[in-house]
């Protein structure tokens, strides 16, 4: 009878350590993944403006560089150089390629995160 309620015991500690080792993975994780969201819609709001303006020539730059300020303000890793603007057609493309790294407390992982928006090119 005794060994039973130990082993119990055992058994009750292992499942509370693996459902603590979720919860400290998931407070890494989660933050990640919602930055990545909102640079998403910020590339967005930024592919409405350039391409209800069509002003892709003078102010791709410009473009890049409130994307990586927005970036860098949720906490990513990004540059100017991390985003691509793209027109094609009457399409306009923004993408990002950057890496997240997480700590897994016995590892690191680096996460390869690509947010991309495509939407209709309007000409005034």
């Amino acid at each position: 009878m005794n060994k039973q309620r130990g082993e119990s015991r055992v058994g009750c500690v292992l499942y509370i350590l693996i459902i603590l080792y979720l919860i400290i993975i998931g407070f890494q994780v989660v933050p990640i993944l919602y930055n990545n969201l909102q640079l998403k819609q910020g590339m967005g709001g930024m592919e409405e403006m350039a391409a209800s303006y069509n002003q892709f020539r003078g102010h791709m730059a410009l473009i890049k560089k409130n994307l990586a300020k927005k970036g860098t303000d949720l906490g990513l890793p990004v540059e100017p150089n991390s985003f691509k603007i793209i027109k094609r057609g009457k399409n306009v493309e923004i993408s990002a390629h950057y890496e997240a790294e997480i700590n897994f407390l016995f590892m690191k992982k680096k996460f390869r995160m690509n947010p991309e928006v495509s939407k209709i090119v309007y000409n005034f």
